[in-house]
Order: C-alpha cells, then structure tokens, then sequence
C-alpha cells in the first residue's frame, strides 16, 4: 500500500469530488455508506498496473496448472470472480 488511507463519506465524496480526485493521485481514498468501506477510487495508472500484475499472474497460474475451464470444472469467469470475492 502507498501509504495512509483517506476515508470520504459518500456524501462527503459528492460534495468534494473534485478534491477526492486529487487526493485519489496519492493516496488510495475510501468512500464509505453507513460508515461501511464501499468502494475504492486509486490513480488510474496504478489500477492500469494492478491490472497488469493481475493478467501476468493468471498467465503463470495457467502455465502450472493448466485452465481448469477446459476441462468443463469451473468457467475462467466464475475462476476470476471466486478470486475477486476472496479479496
């Protein structure tokens, strides 16, 4: 992680959105709802690197494992969003 987090209420994130863009540029910033973590906004070169990671790692899981899709157990997507709910 980049370093601290910066927590917005939802309606604190409407109101300032301008500001909590700048802010998203170096920190990761937290919308809440109800005071519940609900979203991230991150700088979209860093999600453009999340997102690249994330391709080469699966690429290298393949490579070990082979694609479990192929062989009719689990679908690529439902494999990803298993993953995605993990996290």
């Amino acid at each position: 992680m980049r370093g601290q987090l910066e927590f917005f209420s939802l309606a604190g994130a409407k109101a300032k959105f301008s500001e909590v863009l700048k802010k998203a540029r170096k920190t990761d910033v937290v919308i809440t709802k109800n005071g519940v973590p609900h979203a991230v906004l991150i700088d979209y070169e860093r999600y453009r690197k999340i997102m690249n990671f994330l391709d080469q790692v699966y690429d290298l899981y393949l490579l070990e494992v082979g694609d479990p899709s192929l062989h009719g157990e689990v679908s690529q997507k439902e494999l990803l969003q298993e993953d995605i709910e993990e996290v």
